[in-house]
């Protein structure tokens, strides 16, 4: 007997039809993996199997039995969970709060907790996992990668019989991938089915039995990952052949556009750093989690003050005193939390796209809606960004649409150096690509990118040199012709 079916699942938005009587199965103890361009319906498919979304048709079985969840609750009830790419905790409670919130340990009075159960309840949890957080830290201090590990636990404290995982490993480093694989194999031996959105082709091979492909909201088909071939699939999701997912131009270096010199900051989390950017470059950050990185990101963005140091920018000693000074000086950053820290949620797609170059678009104080829609429009088809509706409130777009949007914001400022810090997190293959001819065409234009990024395929497809970090510090620096995977991860690992 299944485990799941969905059968002619249908679901619109605003008279927009994002699913079309879209058919799914899943068996006890499979992996089946969901694929698709961003916006494709393979979030919304799994938001209505998890009572997030109630579809316009169509009914859902769960081991034979007709069932029709209509809250996060009553799908969690029935055995459903789900991890989804925007997170879903409490910032101002601790990881042992957010992870027993809904699910209370046993032997409370009149609903009280006790703090020392409910941690050790937490922690039993994480130790199944072989996950080591602190489970008195608050989620508000937490990194992107720890808070998806805590949305895994919190989904997994619950006797679930399905576990939904909408691009799980999205901000985890080698490391933690791996351990994530392990306990989805120890899941799968228990017979729970297990429903995996994924970009990462390489990881699907791995670990997924079936494959079902969507397109523009209809199901292309399912297939045994075992019989099909990376290139078919893509073909199958994007409608066309991909033939680089690297496209890499020559660009010749010029001078150094960036010096930094010595530089530390957050007391010695990051320590004494010393590089040089050139213009024409593409400069990578590799690392684990916490290895300073995205620190490094924030305190060229002037959103960390630096301590200890110089920076020289085009070979003037600058001082970068704030985000506003660093994007006056022409250093632009995206980052690695688009919900947080990169869009206004509930303002349009146009709004975001333009916050950022209202001085280029008035004149005398007077904002110009005719430049202001230009702008808009060209920034939406550079980017593809889908659907073309700017008036639509940036919450209601995909998240890999919702990065475009980031992304091209700071495109339309022109900047001269880019700060990338996971830019091609949770967007699919056909959008990779895009994003990284992006790349391309800006360093060509003699200008400069930092890019950040937890895939090392993709920092050794795109780059032309890469620093890696290890507790906060340099550890070595590798040349094009030096990179392998082996080496990065060698230097990566404190030693």
């Amino acid at each position: 007997m299944m485990l799941v079916q969905m059968q002619n699942i249908s679901r619109s938005f605003s008279g927009v039809m994002a699913l079309k009587k879209v058919s799914f199965e899943l068996s006890p103890g499979e992996v089946h993996i969901l694929l698709g361009e961003n916006g494709a319906g393979k979030s919304t498919l799994m938001k209505v199997l998890a009572g997030i979304l109630v579809p316009d048709a169509g009914e859902i079985f769960l081991e034979g039995k007709k069932i029709e969840p209509k809250s996060l609750l009553s799908a969690q009830r029935l055995g459903i969970s789900i991890v989804l790419q925007e997170f879903n905790l409490i910032p101002d409670l601790t990881v042992a709060e957010n992870l027993i919130l809904l699910n209370r340990p046993e032997g409370n009075l009149a609903g009280l907790i006790s703090r020392k159960k409910l941690v050790q309840e937490a922690q039993k949890i994480f130790s199944r996992l072989g996950i080591s957080i602190s489970c008195d830290r608050y989620v508000r201090d937490l990194s992107v990668a720890e808070k998806q590990l805590v949305e895994i636990a919190k989904a997994l404290s619950f006797e679930a019989r399905v576990l939904i995982l909408d691009e799980p490993t999205s901000a985890l480093a080698d490391e933690e991938v791996e351990r994530l694989f392990r306990i989805i194999a120890g899941l799968k031996k228990q017979g729970i089915g297990i429903v995996y959105i994924s970009h990462r082709l390489e990881e699907i091979y791995r670990i997924g039995d079936r494959v079902t492909v969507l397109r523009d909201g209809e199901k292309v088909g399912t297939f045994s990952l075992k019989d099909i071939s990376q290139d078919e699939l893509i073909r199958l999701m994007v409608g066309r052949p991909l033939k680089e997912f690297y496209p890499k131009s020559l660009v010749e270096l010029g001078e150094i556009l960036l010096e930094v010199k010595n530089v530390s900051a957050l007391k010695g989390r990051i320590h004494d750093l010393s590089f040089e950017l050139r213009r024409g470059e593409i400069l990578g950050l590799a690392g684990l989690i916490g290895a300073g990185r995205t620190e490094l990101a924030r305190a060229l963005f002037g959103l960390i003050p630096i301590e200890k140091g110089e920076i020289k920018f085009k070979g003037k000693p600058v001082k970068i005193r704030g985000p506003i000074s660093a994007i006056k000086m022409g250093i632009c950053y995206l980052t690695e939390d688009r919900k947080e820290d990169g869009l206004f949620l509930d303002k349009s797609a146009g709004f975001n796209l333009t916050i950022s170059q209202l001085e280029k678009l008035t004149r005398l104080k007077l904002l110009s809606s005719e430049k202001e829609n230009r702008v808009i429009r060209e920034l939406m088809a550079r980017l593809r960004i889908h659907p073309f509706a700017p008036e639509q409130d940036a919450q209601s777009f995909s998240g890999g649409n919702q990065q475009k949007i980031v992304l091209a914001k700071w495109w339309g400022m022109e900047p001269d150096i880019l700060i990338l810090d996971e830019p091609t997190r949770g967007i699919d293959v056909g959008a990779k690509v895009e994003i990284h001819k992006l790349i391309g065409e800006f360093v060509s234009k003699g200008k400069a990118v930092v890019l950040i990024s937890s895939e090392l395929p993709e920092l050794i497809g795109v780059c032309d040199r890469i620093l890696v970090l290890s507790e906060g510090k340099i550890r070595g620096e590798l040349s094009r012709a030096e990179f392998s995977q082996e080496k990065i991860m060698s230097l990566a690992v404190p030693s």
